[in-house]
């Protein structure tokens, strides 16, 4: 069981609700999640761009507070792995009744923390592994995982075709919905056409994402 919370003039009162498969996933990785895993600060802050557009100020400060109460994050610096998938909940939750659902408000802020991450100072310090076709975008991934996720377990891309790949993912702590969505926003901007992403679970922490699109 889950509880969607919020606070007053936000989303209403505390109420008992069947814990979606996101929701159940992301509580899974948050109890495997231990005081060495961390995460870039430009995830926490982007997050809160995207609350902050979505939802006001008031929603910004309710997310923040499930994140040990910090209010200002450097892009480059670590910070607790466990701070962020708090916030990160508690966000969808904020978000899930206007855009669907817990699961769908998941791939909504990948969606929009990725967008904001690629307009910050430290997005456009490394654009050139998030810039070109929707394949050189893919092939610069594991660089990328490597320099955004400094406690993640690793990151490899495996061709099956020229605009057909698997991604895969090992001791990552992010959702799939949330991982489904980063990805859109990248080859999208890189501009993938009729693209489809589908992700699944292979272990505790690891996971595996199906990606094509038009040439």
């Amino acid at each position: 069981m889950g509880r969607a919370h919020g606070m007053s003039g936000i989303s209403g009162e505390w109420h008992a609700v069947m814990a979606s498969e996101g929701e159940r996933e992301l509580e899974y990785r948050l109890s495997l999640a231990g005081p060495e895993d961390t995460m870039r600060g430009v995830f926490f802050r982007s997050t809160q761009e995207a609350v902050l557009a979505m939802k006001g100020p008031a929603a910004v400060t309710d997310i923040l507070e499930e994140g040990g109460g910090a209010r200002g994050f450097v892009d480059f610096f670590a910070y607790p792995t466990k701070d962020f998938l708090r916030v990160l909940k508690r966000a969808a939750w904020l978000l899930g009744g206007s855009v669907g659902g817990f699961d769908a408000a998941m791939r909504v802020l990948g969606n929009l923390v990725t967008s904001s991450f690629l307009g910050s100072l430290l997005g456009n310090t490394i654009h050139v592994l998030f810039t070109g076709t929707p394949r050189r975008v893919l092939e610069n991934l594991p660089m990328a995982y490597k320099l955004m996720m400094p406690t993640g377990g690793g990151l490899s891309v495996v061709w099956l075709g020229h605009t057909h790949c698997r991604i895969v993912f090992e001791r990552d702590f992010l959702p799939r919905s949330y991982v489904e969505g980063s990805l859109e926003a990248h080859l999208k901007k890189a501009g993938a056409r009729s693209l489809r992403i589908t992700g699944r679970l292979t272990g505790s922490l690891s996971s595996e994402y199906d990606v094509s699109w038009e040439p």
